[in-house]
């Protein structure tokens, strides 16, 4: 069964591009490049276009400005104009649907085409869960976050949407399986707690890296991520052991193989290469194919640019492994010299 999904995105005078398509597979789509490239400003846009929709689906307000302003913590959606006299543009292509929205002196108008989206899921760079308390009632008021970390606390202390009439969920077993134990939210208390070898220990005293984990099973068991929907994940590395990207990146195949399309930003050379060697495994053992893209941002001349490729190895440019080649080089050097000496 297909379903639609982001197929292209276009930036024009928007945050830190100029004019820059993206296209997109229906599975795991995974963004690099060097800080202020813009790799977030994507989710976001996506997010923001797709949140705004969903609002208006559901007979809620729909202000493409106020929603794109909340979810880059913009005062307006002026600020958000690369050049303030320019018109600035998001556009995309959304299954069969081609949309588009326009900003100019803090407003937005849309080309009046609005397909039936689902509800999106963004997961911050950001922990968000050790510090949930009061994040949907009065702090959300005076708190200096943006909608996505709100957005995202709703979801995962929200009660289950699943029923026992539901079919099962992605199967994330390996990496549910490096919890200490299970996570559940005190509503009372308005915090999480884990039970860690049978003690119930608030959230924030858990590794950073548990929380990470914790928050994809929460909107697993949530009934948050069905077949046909969208996550957008900010950096899943971060405070993350290397050790556990194995099963991270299972886990996001996974919600692909279940319908899910992927969105991860990232600046690690572990999860660039070990996506790539999850897929070969899965190639190798005759599993079902994951459609893949690699998206490489370079910012030139205050202007970021986008190139893609759906195999790592011929993403060019590529910051990550530049680096990582230079430093490999540096210690060759380094290593002759020192026999030099001997």
């Amino acid at each position: 069964m297909s379903f639609d999904y982001h197929s292209r995105l276009t930036l024009r005078d928007f945050t830190t591009f100029h004019d820059a398509t993206l296209e997109f597979v229906p599975g795991l789509n995974v963004i690099i490049g060097e800080n202020g490239s813009g790799k977030t400003h994507i989710l976001k846009a996506l997010y923001a276009w797709q949140t705004a929709r969903h609002l208006a689906d559901n007979g809620r307000s729909a202000e493409y400005a106020r929603v794109f302003a909340d979810t880059y913590g913009a005062r307006s959606a002026a600020e958000l104009q690369r050049a303030s006299p320019k018109i600035a543009e998001v556009s995309g292509r959304f299954g069969n649907s081609e949309w588009s929205v326009a900003f100019q002196a803090g407003n937005a108008t849309d080309n009046g085409v609005r397909p039936t989206v689902t509800r999106p899921v963004f997961i911050p760079a950001i922990d968000m869960m050790a510090h949930a308390r009061n994040m949907t009632g009065i702090l959300r008021d005076y708190a200096d976050f943006d909608r996505t970390c709100f957005d995202f606390v709703s979801m995962v202390t929200a009660q289950p949407a699943r029923t026992d009439e539901d079919p099962p969920g992605p199967d994330i077993g390996s990496m549910r399986a490096l919890l200490p134990g299970a996570v559940d939210w005190d509503d009372e208390e308005q915090r999480f707690h884990v039970d860690e070898d049978g003690r119930r220990m608030p959230f924030a005293l858990a590794a950073e890296g548990v929380r990470k984990v914790a928050a994809l099973q929460r909107l697993v068991d949530g009934g948050w991520l069905r077949p046909g929907g969208v996550l957008l994940w900010d950096e899943p590395e971060a405070s993350v052991n290397p050790v556990w990207i194995d099963e991270i990146v299972e886990a996001l195949v996974a919600l692909v193989q279940h319908g899910v399309q992927v969105f991860v930003a990232t600046h690690n050379y572990v999860v660039l290469k070990q996506t790539d060697l999850t897929l070969r495994r899965r190639r190798a053992r005759g599993e079902p194919d994951t459609p893949v893209r690699f998206v490489a941002l370079q910012r030139q001349r205050k202007v970021s640019r986008a190139t893609w490729s759906d195999h790592f190895s011929d993403l060019d440019p590529n910051a990550i492994l530049d680096q990582y080649d230079q430093m490999l080089d540096e210690d060759l050097r380094l290593a002759d010299l020192s026999d030099g000496e001997q």
